[in-house]
């Protein structure tokens, strides 16, 4: 066979047009390939599809964060998945047990401490109401009118006790403080009216017979029949200090304010609502149940392999098996993000669907 190659070579008008030939044919299935891009058969030929769309930019490689045995699967090479799909699984019986042993621990948790907010709730209304009406009681009790005159001359000119007012209902308001009335002469039918000032100011009539309002906290006042005097200012001390049960009664009231604050600071330390750190008790109990649901969470969650982003799956370790077991941090799925946005521009702008994407590597003849 050398023999006949260097005879053909010795032979230029015949080996001239066989080079010309073969010339022909190399650029014939040449030009046949140029500008050919290349196909991948996402269905069937998935070796081709993995070395072709692992050659695009944005793969990524996923992995277990730690060893287990392989419980599931969901993907195969070319599937199309979303960010947050679960692509595999270890087996993770004892971490799913655990979540919900944490997480009805959490909820327990939360409970108590729902229903320490409303225990509290409504033993600060008992309490505030209590404490309301203990100071209602230090405030109305025994209130009398008291004469004020300046000029006023025990030996020469004594006042008449006579003609001291009462004064009766019970005092409503919150505000400590003093009545100031003046009577004056009028033509009312009892020939005299008064003006009041201090908590409050005012007018009224005075009336023999029947207690007169004045005021919007519930105190009335009622002068003698026959009354005649506008040369006194009569004053109505709140409280009356001067009382013989304003002690008792404000000793009440000083218990009642100290048991609402003892009551209350012992519910608030429950609650974790005072900033004492070892008192918090109930806000502690929420924070650890928290934390011991995370843990055990962020433990199960080191079994699964979740899609980053949407994308495509381009490789699927072949050893990746149920039953089989899987080293930690050793890529397993690797996705791709761009390849997947230009397949979706594509069926977006209805050049094909996703039926029709049927990349063949065969090239096709013009």
């Amino acid at each position: 066979m050398k023999k006949t190659f260097i005879e053909l070579l010795e032979r230029p008008k015949v080996i001239i047009p066989l080079v010309l030939v073969i010339a022909v044919i190399v650029g014939a299935v040449s030009y046949n390939f140029i500008g050919q891009t290349p196909v991948v058969n996402l269905v069937n030929d998935s070796n081709l599809a993995t070395s072709t769309i692992e050659s695009a930019v944005n793969s990524i490689g996923l992995s277990f964060n730690k060893s287990g045995r392989l419980s599931t699967t969901s993907v195969n090479i070319g599937s199309f998945v979303k960010k947050g799909d679960v692509l595999a699984s270890l087996d993770a019986g004892d971490s799913l047990g655990l979540i919900n042993q944490t997480k009805g621990a959490l909820e327990l948790a939360k409970a108590q401490y729902s229903s320490l907010n409303v225990q509290y709730t409504n033993v600060k209304k008992q309490q505030d109401t209590i404490v309301a009406n203990a100071y209602k009681t230090l405030l109305s009790s025994n209130l009398i009118a008291v004469a004020h005159r300046p000029d006023y001359d025990k030996s020469s000119d004594p006042i008449d006790n006579n003609q001291v007012p009462q004064i009766s209902g019970s005092y409503s308001c919150d505000k400590n403080g003093s009545y100031e009335i003046q009577p004056y002469a009028s033509g009312a039918v009892s020939g005299y009216s008064f003006n009041f000032k201090g908590l409050e100011e005012g007018t009224g009539n005075i009336t023999f017979y029947n207690p007169q309002p004045f005021g919007s906290c519930g105190l009335q006042i009622q002068f003698p029949v026959g009354y005649y005097s506008t040369s006194v200012k009569w004053v109505i001390d709140i409280p009356n200090t001067k009382s013989p049960s304003y002690i008792v009664n404000k000793n009440a009231y000083d218990l009642a304010v100290s048991t609402r604050d003892q009551v209350l600071k012992q519910f608030e330390a429950n609650l974790g609502e005072n900033g004492v750190s070892d008192a918090n008790i109930s806000k502690a109990s929420i924070d650890s149940a928290q934390g011991a649901y995370e843990t055990a969470l962020a433990s199960y969650q080191n079994s699964l392999i979740i899609a980053p982003v949407d994308g495509i799956v381009t490789f699927i370790d072949p050893h990746l098996k149920v039953g089989q077991s899987v080293s930690a941090n050793k890529t397993v799925i690797t996705i791709i993000k761009k390849y997947m946005q230009d397949i979706q521009n594509i069926k977006n702008n209805n050049y094909i669907d996703e039926s029709e994407i049927d990349f063949d590597p065969t090239p096709k003849s013009n």
